[in-house]
């Protein structure tokens, strides 16, 4: 149990990724007045810049694609990374077969090169690990492209399957995800210093893209798992260190009392002449081969454990470059301290021992146990595992407590037989508005019309626990030195249905507001609760200033920023910044008003009972769902009908 805590706190903290330097790679971000992280995008003349800082060793710019495996006879989606001609150099790890990219791949201005390098993994399931591979073509939106590498199976840089040559342009349009490798020596905070003016002048040229105030904070690699896991594996840990503890007094006790039946055996072998440290060193050898065969035993199940946590483990729980197997230095260290336990707790009990006269063992009734000094070195092992017996119980309590908690945690959602599927939409397709939006509606119709669906609804990013992107709104016939936040979704009619979120009042709109990109919006009760406490939310407008049309990405409606949108309804709130925060203030809109590339279907299967045109389930608890009435919900203690 000691060697899968190091394992896993050594995969998943200290040695996730296999790159040159890891520990120096940053990821260019900004924290908001909200405290919140956001990673920022730049422009080919913009990365150029930020390589020329004296801070920096090398960029990192990439592009991403979700791109189709064509030319077979059922297509498949593929995640698309264009990457920076040195990518491959740079980040230290040599392919399995073939090269990487080189700059050679994409010249400045020029289309890039129709080479790719495949995953490991894309190797694989694809290629069936053909040993042949580079050199042979594959078939990427009907376009084909020459294997020139397969990646190392650790190099698995933003989970991609394929790796493209990246094309830089002069565009201040054409945004790049930007990750850096800082020179040695130089610390974060001189990042932050260094990046600051140039971060404050490109918002200043593009003040959408940034937030209202931001200060530049770069954060490493692996510092989201650092931030969310650390604790937990060093607790852990420590757990395991106090069950390491209690296992070797337990063991100290029965030694001792198992030396304190054997007197008579060892009084005889000291009368023929066995000296002391014969007899310590014969209790010792005895406990060493407990602890060793301990230790073995203890290695056989580390592996065990480990292939049972593999299973168990979320896809996302850590970075895709874990690799989480026993790793042997630290199986080394834990059989060294399994020994070193050994020697400790198993020399005490021999020492007290061995004290003891031949002549004494040979004639008296007393035990070494009995004795007035066994009593107190019993008491003293007893009372010490007690206290940590106690304090393991109370720490397992505490955890259990908060399991528990977080597993009656009202979700507001039900995600009983939910799936999602993202909706493939290739590189410059469906470009204009209603082709896209056509597109995206057809597709959903296809999904509802599949046997074993009971109902197929469209969202952005919107599924819940942790969903929607935050923008600043405003409120109609409202001023504020400082706008608010708010969690916007772009949605379906059928996705609070489908979600069985209840709507409390108002309405939500139909099919033909949504083929025709009606200005309307629904807000969660939060927002109301917060906004319009005396009620009068119905009827009201808001504006999302941050909302542009970017063809050919994002196709938004006309003048988008600039229109209020009225507020046509409530519905109750369900979790959408994970299980521990609060519900944030949010906003859902018919998702033909901004249409993005990362739209997805979400799909109700007939697993579950549910009624037809109402909003289902407000409340989860334990795994079960309780229907509710479409209006019942909420509406008892705060009015948010029209004023």
């Amino acid at each position: 149990m000691q060697t899968t805590a190091q394992d896993l706190r050594y995969a998943a903290l200290i040695n996730p990724y296999p790159f040159t330097d890891a520990e120096r790679i940053m990821r260019l971000a900004v924290r908001n007045q909200a405290g919140a992280v956001d990673l920022i995008n730049l422009s080919g003349p913009q990365v150029r810049e930020v390589q020329n800082l004296p801070i920096v060793e090398c960029v990192l710019a990439m592009g991403y694609r979700a791109m189709t495996l064509t030319g077979r006879e059922f297509p498949e989606n593929v995640n698309a990374i264009t990457l920076i001609g040195n990518g491959f150099r740079d980040l230290g790890v040599p392919p399995l077969m073939g090269r990487g990219l080189t700059p050679s791949d994409s010249s400045e201005g020029q289309e890039p090169q129709p080479v790719t390098v495949v995953s490991y993994k894309f190797w694989q399931e694809h290629l069936s690990g053909d040993p042949a591979a580079v050199g042979k073509t594959v078939e990427l939106d009907h376009q084909r492209y020459t294997i020139v590498g397969v990646a190392a199976p650790r190099f698995r840089w933003y989970s991609a399957d394929v790796y493209l040559p990246l094309k830089t342009t002069q565009s201040p349009e054409d945004l790049l995800m930007v990750d850096f490798r800082l020179k040695p020596g130089v610390t974060k905070q001189t990042a932050n210093g260094a990046l600051e003016p140039l971060l404050r002048r490109y918002a200043h040229d593009a003040p959408k893209r940034y937030p209202e105030r931001f200060k530049v904070q770069v954060e490493g690699l692996n510092e989201w798992v650092v931030r969310d896991m650390s604790t937990t594996l060093f607790l852990l840990q420590g757990a395991v260190a106090l069950l390491l503890a209690i296992g070797c007094g337990n063991v100290s006790i029965l030694l001792l009392a198992r030396g304190t039946a054997r007197q008579h055996e060892l009084a005889v072998r000291a009368a023929v002449g066995a000296g002391r440290r014969r007899v310590v060193r014969q209790l010792l050898t005895e406990a060493l081969l407990l602890a060793a065969v301990g230790a073995a035993l203890g290695v056989a199940m580390s592996y065990g454990i480990l292939a049972w946590i593999r299973l168990l483990l979320p896809r996302w729980a850590f970075a895709p470059e874990v690799v989480i197997r026993i790793h042997f230095p630290e199986l080394l260290f834990s059989v060294a301290v399994a020994l070193a336990t050994a020697v400790l707790f198993g020399l005490w009990p021999a020492l007290r021992i061995s004290q003891t006269r031949p002549n004494e063992m040979l004639t008296s009734t007393r035990r070494v146990a009995g004795s007035a000094r066994g009593r107190r070195a019993h008491n003293v092992l007893v009372g010490g595992q007690i206290a940590l017996t106690l304090l393991m119980l109370a720490a397992a309590g505490a955890a259990t407590e908060g399991f528990v908690r977080l597993m009656h945690t009202p979700l507001g959602f039900d995600p009983h037989d939910v799936m999602v599927l993202a909706i493939p939409l290739r590189e410059n397709t469906y470009s204009a508005w209603r082709a896209r939006a056509s597109y995206i509606e057809a597709l959903r119709s296809k999904v509802n019309e599949t046997p074993g669906v009971a109902m197929a609804a469209i969202a952005s990013n919107a599924v819940p626990p942790r969903n929607g992107w935050y923008q600043h709104f405003e409120i109609m016939g409202r001023t504020a030195k400082q706008l608010p936040w708010a969690s916007i979704n772009m949605v379906s009619p059928q996705y609070f249905p489908a979600l069985r979120i209840p709507l409390i009042v108002g309405r939500v709109w139909d099919e033909a507001e949504t083929r025709g990109a009606a200005n309307v919006a629904v807000i969660n009760r939060t927002l109301a609760q917060r906004y319009f406490p005396n009620g009068g939310a119905i009827g009201h407008g808001v504006k999302l200033p941050d909302l542009e049309d970017r063809p050919p990405r994002m196709l938004a409606t006309p003048n988008l920023a600039d229109t209020w949108l009225s507020i046509i309804g409530v519905v109750a709130d369900a979790r959408n910044d994970g299980l521990h925060d609060p519900v944030t203030a949010a906003i859902y809109l018919p998702y033909t008003l901004d249409i993005t590339p990362f739209t997805q279907i979400v799909v109700k299967t007939q697993g579950a009972s549910y009624a037809p045109g109402s909003c289902g389930a407000s409340e989860t608890r334990g795994g079960g769902s309780r229907p509710a009435d479409l209006r019942s919900a909420g509406t008892r203690d705060l009015d948010f009908g029209r004023a």
